[in-house]
């Protein structure tokens, strides 16, 4: 055989194998997750549970409809032998005491399902969270609340948490951070103040 025919054969059966190869897997890439993509809440918790059915709190609902959520969680804690918050007889007579811790935590954990998760922005399960109420501190401060500052999260706790008025609970301090709460909420969930 001609070297030169031998060589056009090789080169032809190396140029068909290349087309005929399959195209390699698609590479999974590692990613960082922005905060477009951390916005949205995930649809379950570390231990695998999920708290996709469970009510969410949102930043812009009113108080009625927040109440509705409590008032749904609270009514199932009264089928289950728990008393419902504000269910007083309007007599002045004193509440009972707290219940038996047993049958406060049978209540609870049939309840779970019905509990209002915070809204996203203050779930201890965002990772950033903790940015937004910092953020929220300063934007309370730039709106001239002097006593702020961002509640320690404790052990157990599901979401952030700020408070006002200082270790003398001052009441402008107070008064004016709960008054401005809902305006800097409204400015940094829109995207003002990153």
């Amino acid at each position: 055989m001609n070297p030169l025919r031998y060589l056009a054969v090789i080169t032809a059966v190396v140029i068909a194998g290349g087309c005929s190869t399959p195209p390699p897997p698609e590479q999974k890439v590692a990613t960082l997750q922005t905060s477009q993509a951390a916005a949205a809440p995930p649809s379950s918790t570390a231990n695998g549970s999920t708290e996709a059915a469970r009510p969410r709190e949102r930043l812009d609902m009113t108080p009625e409809e927040s109440d509705q959520l409590y008032e749904t969680y609270n009514r199932c804690l009264g089928e289950n032998g728990l008393p419902g918050k504000g269910a007083g007889s309007g007599t002045g007579v004193a509440a009972p005491a707290r219940p038996d811790p047993a049958k406060e935590a049978a209540a609870e954990a049939a309840c779970v399902s019905k509990k209002p998760l915070p809204p996203w922005e203050y779930d201890t399960a965002n990772p950033q969270a903790a940015d937004f109420l910092h953020k929220m501190v300063l934007c309370l401060r730039a709106k001239g609340v002097r006593l702020v500052e961002e509640s320690p999260v404790k052990p157990g706790d599901d979401r952030t948490a700020i408070e006002f008025g200082g270790k003398n609970n001052d009441p402008d301090s107070i008064s004016k951070g709960l008054d401005l709460t809902p305006r800097c909420e409204k400015e940094l969930s829109s995207g003002g103040g990153r």
